[in-house]
């Protein structure tokens, strides 16, 4: 099986919960951090009282891909956190959708068809973090223009990335910093807020600034430095700022 956290993570254990989850792994370094495949096909409602979670009340009526991804991502939350001596935790979501954590824990959750990946930090912090698969190039031609600016094509361009690879990875990198500062700022706002200055493809890392209608208020306005891994199907991004 191929590793699922990007390599910057220190892998601490990996483990399966057959067959629904086929693949987990967990980190503790440089934070609590875990990835997980999921199959869809091997996914049933009575799955979710077998793992010893609830289906909310706006779920219950969701097609079975929406379900299988809420199991997954509770699975795999309620596993890190119980590594973080925090047991028998379900995560639930305000009406806005954003994650209520425990006391004490700040996080991030993202996910796509078939894996999971999460972020937490028990001081506290800004997290984000995002996973997307990569866009056709078709795809990409239809939405770049909602998600760059001239500019920012001709940075990752010159940086190497076809449109289908820039295109996923600025949107991934910029919904990274939405969840981050959303928590701070409790506004939705919209891609132009965030904007890519640089790109250094041998740290795996882009430098973003944020307007003032993104930035937190009682946060300094300097570059934000996203991390990165993309491989020629996926593109996770991540981001945690210590609480000043």
């Amino acid at each position: 099986m191929s590793q699922l956290l990007p390599p910057h993570f220190t892998l601490a254990k990996s483990k399966a919960d057959l067959p629904f989850i086929t693949q987990a792994e967990f980190s503790t370094l440089p934070y609590p951090s875990a990835c997980c495949h999921f199959n869809l096909a091997e996914f049933s409602p009575t799955l979710i009282k077998h793992f010893g979670f609830v289906l909310p009340e706006s779920l219950r009526h969701a097609v079975k891909k929406r379900q299988a991804e809420y199991l997954a991502s509770r699975w795999l939350v309620a596993e890190l956190l119980d590594s973080m001596n925090i047991k028998g935790f379900q995560l639930l979501n305000r009406e806005d959708r954003s994650p209520i954590w425990p006391t004490g824990v700040y996080g991030s959750l993202s996910h796509h068809a078939d894996k999971v990946f999460v972020i937490l930090n028990g001081v506290p912090s800004l997290v984000g973090n995002d996973i997307e698969l990569t866009l056709s190039e078709g795809k990409a031609a239809e939405l770049y223009s909602m998600i760059m600016n001239d500019n920012e094509v001709a940075i990752m361009t010159a940086a190497g990335f076809s449109l289908a690879q820039a295109t996923t990875l600025v949107f991934s990198v910029k919904e990274t910093v939405y969840k981050a500062v959303y928590p701070r700022v409790q506004r939705l706002f919209g891609f132009e807020q965030v904007t890519v200055q640089a790109v250094d493809t041998q740290r795996c890392q882009i430098t973003v600034t944020l307007s003032s209608v993104a930035q937190p208020a009682e946060y300094p306005c300097v570059p934000w430095h996203i991390h990165y891994w993309q491989t020629a199907s996926e593109v996770m991004s991540w981001q945690v700022v210590d609480s000043l």
